[in-house]
């Protein structure tokens, strides 16, 4: 393999680093939010992940990542000791405890196995005369710095050092924690929306952490409150209810004009028809697509019952005939020209416009635009159209509806 690229797989290793790390530190918050009601975190402060509880810093977490948890977790690993190292020069004095949190596996009988959650005073002395041993034998001249850093400590302070640290090893690589986290959240919500939430959370995470990590690297003292956390988790469960649905495109960026004037779709020629302002146009393909979006995410991860989205519509063009239908029998005088057809259309979108619509769920609040959306949805399929004479103006398109219907989908 060249070296542009190894250097390029290196740097994809790296990367799925640090994303694991933002995940892992959700991962580890969502794990510890049954047992400690308070306490906030931070990344690539004190540690790659810091948890601090009433001012005072309680953990100290070192990730390591490793693809298909490769390597081990030796007593000469540069893993273990690069950390201790970094623990040894962040040192404040404080009770902290240090937690190695790595996708590698420690063998039988090494210093890490004995550092384990559950080990005893005695496996922390055993460790300690290990890696005692493995510093003064300074077999790997890489990690040279790091053994002298380690024997700058007395044998009480080594000791203390370890006695600190806790070792997790085998912790679940990138691939695996969706699967964790959907386990964390198994209170919140029935099995069938675990996934769902944990993908609406997952996203509002990344988004939080990036702020945060913003923040730190302008030197900005920054935390984020585990009650963020779960209040985050509380919405999202809330709207994966019965008589609820999560609203994932509210804030989509509306289209740029000149996408709209190139759009071609069969509702926007409906729209089109009737002259409506552009400005107009412009909100109804905006309301469109993030309805399509809304209703193909809410179908894909099936969160809407068997007819569910039919039965709306239903409802929907019964809204549309309360305000489109005409009022009266034809009376047999002249005909309206097409302005004025196109102005009373106007008249009748704005109307229906200013109607309270129907949602789809009862406890929804969309903005109007799924409802908005959904009846140009509607309009697309030549189902409701705006114009009087819709069906005639628009015949030359029934052919494209009838031979799309399989290619568009039901959304």
């Amino acid at each position: 393999m060249s070296a542009a690229g190894k250097n390029r797989f290196s740097a994809a290793g790296s990367a799925l680093g640090y994303l694991a790390q933002v995940e892992y530190a959700l991962l580890i918050a969502l794990e510890r939010m049954d047992s400690d009601e308070s306490f906030r975190l931070s990344l690539e402060t004190l540690d790659d992940i810091a948890f601090e509880v009433e001012g005072q810093p309680r953990e100290l977490w070192q990730t390591k990542h490793h693809v298909n948890q490769q390597g081990s977790l030796g007593d000469a690993s540069p893993d273990l000791w690069k950390t201790l190292h970094n623990w040894i020069e962040t040192s404040t004095n404080s009770p902290a405890a240090n937690f190695l949190f790595t996708t590698t596996t420690a063998g039988a009988g090494t210093a890490a196995s004995l550092l384990g959650p559950s080990r005893t005073s005695q496996d922390v002395s055993t460790a300690r005369e290990k890696l005692d041993a493995v510093a003064r034998a300074a077999g790997n001249a890489s990690s040279a710095e790091y053994y002298s850093k380690y024997l700058s400590l007395d044998e009480q302070g080594r000791t203390d050092l370890l006695s600190q640290t806790v070792v997790l090893d085998g912790a679940v690589v990138a691939e695996g924690i969706t699967d964790r986290l959907v386990a964390t959240v198994r209170k919140a919500t029935p099995r069938q929306r675990r996934l769902p939430l944990v993908e609406r959370l997952r996203g509002w995470w990344h988004g939080r952490a990036m702020e945060h990590l913003t923040r730190v690297a302008l030197g900005e003292i920054d935390w984020i409150d585990i009650q963020e956390v779960e209040d985050q988790l509380l919405l999202i469960a809330q709207s994966l209810r019965d008589d609820n649905l999560p609203l994932d495109f509210e804030n989509d960026p509306q289209p740029m004009q000149r996408d709209v004037d190139d759009d071609d779709r069969i509702f926007v020629e409906q729209l089109q028809v009737i002259m409506l302002h552009h400005e107009r146009i412009r909100q109804a393909v905006y309301d469109h697509n993030r309805a399509f979006l809304q209703r193909s995410r809410w179908q894909r991860e099936q969160l809407l019952a068997i007819g569910e989205l039919d039965a709306y519509d239903r409802l929907l063009v019964d809204a549309w005939k309360r305000v489109f239908l005409p009022l009266e029998e034809p009376s047999g005088d002249e005909e309206a020209t097409d302005e004025q057809k196109c102005s009373k259309a106007r008249e009748l979108y704005a109307k229906l416009q200013q109607r309270t619509l129907p949602e789809i769920r009862r406890e929804m609040r969309s903005s109007g635009y799924v409802p908005l959306g959904s009846l140009h949805i509607i309009a697309d399929r030549l189902e409701i159209g705006w114009h009087p004479d819709w069906v005639d103006v628009l015949k030359h398109r029934l052919a494209e509806v009838r031979s799309g219907e399989e290619g568009r989908g039901v959304a």
